[in-house]
């Protein structure tokens, strides 16, 4: 739309003579061509100059060079010349050097023959790193040239015409400026390099990289490549134009990502930034393989967007307080709009006459050198304060350490006189156990070996044998248990007791364990009340809950008298199940109760002096803390005691109902 629109201008302005189509030579030494040409696009690509001589040529519109951006078909363009100055021989110089094939067409005075010239960067040079043809014009004389030029790059044809003298003293001119640029960046390159071999650091060889990759694009561009690189094998310039974009693109994200910490601070932006990259490379690939059907304009996209997100995200990271991305986003904004007048140049959105004002770009690269090298040394400051940070902490944590195991070696002290403590009680447990199993087995099997003497002897009557095996029955069921309890309780110190907890219905459990002990009840005329009815289920191990269940009954019916009750309950707290064993006996006198869950009460008789061991409480401590819950009890003399403790309710995870007992 753009170009239709400057069309329509640069006709409405031929038609009404604003501008002048004829080029006035005069002894400046240098004319600008600019607009003072007529063109005609041959989308054929089949045009002869006899055909174009035919032709009504449309003048270019605008008031600057011709710029029609990216476009295969041919351009014809007709210039007239008339000279008004002293000097008939002049250089004809197009300051574009990507164009890939330029024909220029003049007559001869002699024979009126049309003579023809070819240069571009599709032929080796052979004169000047621009396509530069030689014109010859008589004093006041004016004469008509031709020029065609087809091109896969931008079409543009920003013209100069030269006096000999004035072109030789430009060109040196220009290749001074041209030297000091390439001069400066490769001191720069040199001494990054030198710095990079002293610190390896990652950043600075992306650094360095780039600054290669960033001189190259303006070398490009400038013919410098194909002048002093290849100036004979014309084919590699394809391959720069294809590499060039896409290289200083992947290189300078390198650069952007490390230096900026970005995946860091943004992942969006870090991302985009990887994607287009990405893209462009697959691009450049496309153009190899498909060799000139992809118009490199795609190229000019992708890098006016990374010069964007490479200003985006050192804006954003700055933002976020990160002090050496102020340097970075400054870096960035000389280049980015030098980028973006040459971009949108090389698209034909403004004149042309920016795409040939390298100063800009090349300004725009020193600017950015500068900044970046800036960045780098606040980077390093900053880096060399947080290392110097760092070793202070390391000072701080190694004197925290050292204090931390001083502590510890305190603490393991104390817990190895803690274990020998242990180890010593211990000792006088096993000692205690020892004698209480030697006691209250031994007992037992006495009596069992006197009755059975005696009854071989015949001595005893059939009644007495009765009385004395309804004794040892008796006597025989208490060491039962006691045994029961005792491997139990071994088991349990050696880690041999399995641990298997599932959903376990606490309901079933009570009936089963008032059932075996009924008999019991009825015998002593004592009450047993199981108020733990309905569903009621736990995470517990099967064997460990019934064996807690009997000890805490059989205990409550041994120290509970005649016409007695004992009630077994059960309520639910949170994710608690709380169960208690309640009877109506005699109590525990005061001076037991701190030894009731150990070994150390160990003997204790009931209303009918049965005998205990007290083992079987300190079995009930222990599993139930194995279910993460606890056991307690209230009592008082003479009226009763009450046991409870606590299970998890059911849940998946038995580790979550151990952590809420």
């Amino acid at each position: 739309m753009l170009q239709r629109f400057l069309l329509v201008v640069g006709l409405l302005g031929s038609s009404t003579g604003v501008f002048s189509q004829t080029l006035v030579l005069t002894n400046e030494g240098r004319v600008p061509v600019k607009n003072h040409l007529h063109y005609w696009r041959d989308q054929t690509q089949t045009l002869t100059l006899a055909n174009v001589q035919a032709l009504r040529m449309l003048p270019v519109p605008g008031t600057e060079s011709p710029n029609f951006g990216f476009d295969r078909a041919a351009y014809w363009f007709r210039m007239d010349v008339e000279n008004e100055s002293s000097e008939e021989s002049w250089l004809l110089e197009i300051d574009y050097s990507p164009l890939d094939q330029v024909d220029f067409f003049a007559q001869d005075d002699s024979t009126g023959v049309w003579t023809q010239e070819t240069a571009g960067d599709q032929f080796p040079i052979t004169f000047h790193r621009h396509p530069v043809f030689a014109i010859n014009i008589p004093q006041q004389h004016k004469r008509t040239f031709y020029l065609r030029v087809e091109t896969t790059s931008s079409v543009q044809l920003p013209a100069m015409l030269w006096q000999q003298e004035a072109f030789t003293e430009a060109s040196s001119t220009i290749q001074l400026v041209n030297g000091l640029f390439y001069g400066a960046m490769f001191i720069m390159t040199l001494y990054q390099l030198f710095l990079f071999f002293s610190i390896r650091d990652r950043v600075t060889l992306y650094y360095i990289l780039t600054l290669v990759a960033m001189t190259n694009v303006v070398a490009f561009f400038q013919g410098y490549n194909f002048l002093y690189l290849h100036p004979n094998r014309p084919v590699f310039n394809d391959y720069f134009a294809i590499i060039t974009g896409p290289l200083f693109i992947v290189l300078s994200t390198l650069l952007t990502r490390a230096f900026l910490k970005l995946r860091n601070f943004n992942r969006w932006l870090d991302n985009i930034m990887v994607v287009n990259a990405t893209l462009d490379v697959l691009v450049g690939l496309c153009m190899i393989i498909f060799f000139r059907q992809i118009s490199y304009k795609f190229h000019h996209y992708f890098i006016l967007l990374h010069c964007l997100l490479a200003l985006s995200s050192a804006g954003y990271c700055f933002s976020k307080g990160y002090r050496p991305a102020r340097y970075y986003l400054l870096a960035w904004m000389s280049p980015l709009l030098a980028a973006a007048f040459f971009t949108m140049s090389n698209l034909g959105y403004v004149p042309g006459y920016l795409s040939t004002n390298y100063g800009g770009l090349m300004l725009g690269c020193v600017l950015q050198t500068l900044f970046i090298a800036y960045a780098l040394g606040d980077r390093w400051t900053t880096l060399e304060k947080q290392n110097h940070e760092a070793k202070e902490q390391e000072l701080k944590r190694e004197q925290e350490e050292k204090e931390r195991l001083e502590h510890e070696v305190r603490l393991r002290t104390d817990e190895i006189h803690q274990q020998n403590l242990q180890l010593e009680e211990v000792n006088n447990v096993k000692d205690k156990l020892f004698s209480v199993v030697s006691h209250d087995i031994r007992g037992p099997l006495n009596s069992l070996h006197l009755a059975l003497t005696l009854a071989k002897s015949g001595v005893l009557n059939s009644e007495e044998f009765q009385k004395i095996s309804a004794g040892l029955e008796v006597r025989l069921v208490q060491t039962t248990e006691f045994i029961d309890n005792l491997l139990q309780w071994a088991k349990l110190q050696m880690k041999g007791e399995t641990f298997e907890p599932d959903k376990q219905n606490l309901s079933d459990i009570a009936k089963e364990t008032v059932r075996l002990l009924e008999a019991e009840c009825r015998d002593k005329k004592i009450t047993l009340n199981n108020n733990v009815q309905g569903e009621l289920n736990a995470f517990a191990d099967l064997n460990m809950i019934r064996s807690v269940f009997r000890n805490l009954l059989t205990n409550a019916i041994k120290f509970t008298r005649a016409d007695g009750s004992v009630t077994l309950s059960a309520y639910r707290v949170d994710t608690k199940i709380i169960l208690s064993v309640a009877d109506t006996g005699v109590g525990i006198p005061a001076q037991n109760r701190d030894r009731l869950f150990t070994i150390g009460s160990i003997t204790t008789q009931g209303t009918r002096q049965e005998k205990g061991t007290g083992l079987g409480l300190l079995l009930c401590k222990e599993f139930v803390e194995k279910h993460g819950g606890r056991i307690w009890f209230e009592s008082e003399d003479g009226k009763g005691t009450t046991f409870y403790f606590s299970l998890p309710q059911y849940v998946e995870n038995f580790e979550v109902a151990k952590a809420n007992p």
